[in-house]
């Protein structure tokens, strides 16, 4: 991609979601988090959201007893929304204005193929918009897809209970990494 091209996707890409932010802002569908609440940057929707697209994206991984997939949610959304917020204000804001375009029904639809509420989406339509953002050939699907792509990943292979999915068996013991004094 050359200079010019770069450009023109950041123009237009600012302007799309300028245009979503203000669009869903008059229409009431922004929503502001609650002062003192537990979440920082998630809101509500962006909440179903993800509890829609974790079982898709970690599918092989993610539990399958309910019991087990509301802990299992509960953990992500929490790490999810401290990662966010420990990004700073500029990328947390970015990330918010992502949320908003795939909470948004008339942008979600028309950038995902998801036209239905994200907790009423079948697994295959939130599998198509997962194909969909990963090959596609715009550079704003491909940013989007990888940014709830690594939140994802990360806030669930993170967690030590899921390491032997992965065949990670764990940081190696201090004493293995810590020279010892001599006696």
């Amino acid at each position: 991609m050359d200079r010019r091209s770069f450009l023109k996707l950041g123009f237009a890409s600012s302007t799309a979601l300028t245009a979503v932010g203000a669009t869903a802002t008059l229409s009431g569908c922004s929503e502001t988090l609650p002062e003192n609440g537990d979440w920082r940057v998630l809101k509500t929707q962006d909440r179903i959201m993800f509890t829609a697209i974790a079982p898709v994206m970690l599918k092989g991984s993610y539990p399958e007893d309910p019991e087990a997939q509301k802990i299992a949610i509960q953990k992500i959304l929490t790490v999810i929304d401290s990662v966010i917020f420990s990004l700073g204000p500029h990328n947390a804001k970015q990330m918010s204005d992502l949320f908003m375009l795939l909470n948004f029904t008339p942008t979600r639809g028309l950038t995902t193929g998801v036209w239905s509420k994200w907790e009423n989406a079948s697994e295959s339509e939130i599998e198509n918009f997962i194909v969909k953002w990963r090959e596609s050939s715009l550079g704003l699907f491909n940013l989007g897809f990888n940014g709830i792509n690594q939140l994802l990943t990360a806030a669930w292979f993170g967690q030590k209970e899921t390491w032997s999915d992965i065949g990670y068996p764990g940081p190696p013991y201090a004493d293995v990494l810590i020279t010892k004094k001599n006696l």
